[in-house]
């Protein structure tokens, strides 16, 4: 097994419960030339065990901790995780969802590990060279503990390039004849593709975000921006809107959302979708909102896009309106810098907000609180005057 020692102190954020080490924390990799980055034993400069993880020579982050203790990390390792990580989910998630997630990376122990559940399909991602070192044992344990479901792998991630990994796609147990599988969240049927959608199939991290969207929307005139298959426009129609306008720039995404549509009995002088640039649709569109969903693909470094989609949408609020606003952050945009964006966005469409409430991702993308570059969604529910 490769030994990685640190620099001098560097074993500290380990020892507080960080699971990550960063590269510029490495002092020097002991092991024989052949033995490829994978399973490692951390020690300190003085030569003192601090931890087992995965080590990537390719990555930023060198080594993603495992265990702060000396036991075999193996099968039987892994398989008490995964059966924790359930057992939380059987206390979290609601008998009438029938996908969400079940394994959540560093969230619950297992770093590079995904696993999505949606009905009898789980889909599975392995972002980093630890984990796709085991990965026939990680698939064998879900065969046993879900044997009635098809695995299938959408390891499909540019991230991987950072690992030394290219992106992968494809069965691990069982075939998929077609990607389009019929799921329920909170008892409302969605149809989701989990061959070629977004993410593993499903925006599964928004699940409360759309139940609070839903309980909002009784009488008001809806409109949900970047709408993708169209949840957030089904949760408000579900509560009651009395119009709902979807925008989306995708064919795909029309085409499920569109079969969302019928399977939930929605009549089209209810929920209008209109297949659009956002940019475009929100600078032509002259028609006034109650209640706005804002939910923008990342933009990575753009803080300026950020503001000007957010200034748009408040924009086509009426007085009194409610806009949720949401967002992916990382190091470059961060919860405070989206709260700067928010500002300006008022400023410049000359109005007043206030924000009622915060946005978060679904309790099945657990965080630690040693870690908090987990957590990947942030939001606000805003009233602007």
């Amino acid at each position: 097994m490769l030994i990685i020692q640190l620099k001098p102190k560097k074993e500290f954020p380990v020892i507080k419960g960080h699971p990550w080490i960063f590269s510029g924390a490495v002092d020097n990799v002991q092991g024989s030339p052949e033995e490829k980055p994978g399973l490692c034993r951390v020690i300190d400069s003085s030569g003192k065990f601090v931890c087992q993880g995965f080590y990537s020579p390719f990555s930023q982050i060198a080594v993603r901790v495992l265990t702060c203790g000396k036991e075999r990390v193996d099968r039987e390792f892994l398989r008490q995780r995964i059966m924790r990580s359930i057992e939380l989910r059987k206390q979290i998630i609601s008998g009438d969802t029938t996908c969400f997630r079940l394994v959540h990376s560093e969230g619950d122990g297992i770093p590079g590990l995904i696993a999505d559940i949606y009905k009898d399909v789980l889909v599975m991602q392995f972002l980093c060279a630890g984990i796709e070192d085991f990965k026939d044992e990680v698939v064998n344990i879900f065969r046993d503990i879900y044997p009635q479901c098809m695995i299938h792998e959408r390891s499909d991630l540019k991230s991987r390039n950072s690992e030394g990994l290219r992106p992968l796609s494809g069965p691990l147990h069982g075939e998929l004849s077609n990607g389009e599988i019929e799921v329920a969240e909170s008892g409302i049927p969605f149809m989701v593709d989990v061959l070629t959608g977004e993410k593993t199939g499903f925006f599964l991290d928004h699940r409360h975000n759309r139940q609070r969207f839903g309980s909002m929307a009784s009488g008001k005139d809806v409109l949900d921006l970047f709408s993708y298959t169209g949840s957030f426009s089904v949760y408000a129609v579900k509560g009651g809107a009395k119009s709902v306008v979807s925008v989306d720039n995708s064919s795909p995404a029309q085409a499920l959302l569109k079969k969302n549509m019928e399977i939930n009995q929605i009549k089209p002088f209810v929920w209008k979708h209109v297949r659009d640039d956002v940019v475009r649709f929100l600078s032509d569109d002259r028609a006034m909102y109650d209640l706005i969903v804002c939910d923008p693909p990342s933009f990575s470094r753009d803080f300026e896009e950020y503001t000007k989609i957010n200034a748009l949408a408040m924009a086509r609020l009426k007085p009194g309106g409610i806009l949720f606003t949401t967002g992916i952050i990382h190091s470059q945009f961060n919860s405070t810098d989206m709260i700067k964006a928010i500002n300006w966005a008022s400023e410049r469409a000359s109005r007043s907000a206030r924000i009622l409430e915060p946005l978060y991702q679904a309790p099945d993308f657990p965080v630690l609180t040693s870690h908090v570059q987990g957590g990947h969604l942030c939001g606000y529910i805003l009233y602007v005057e």
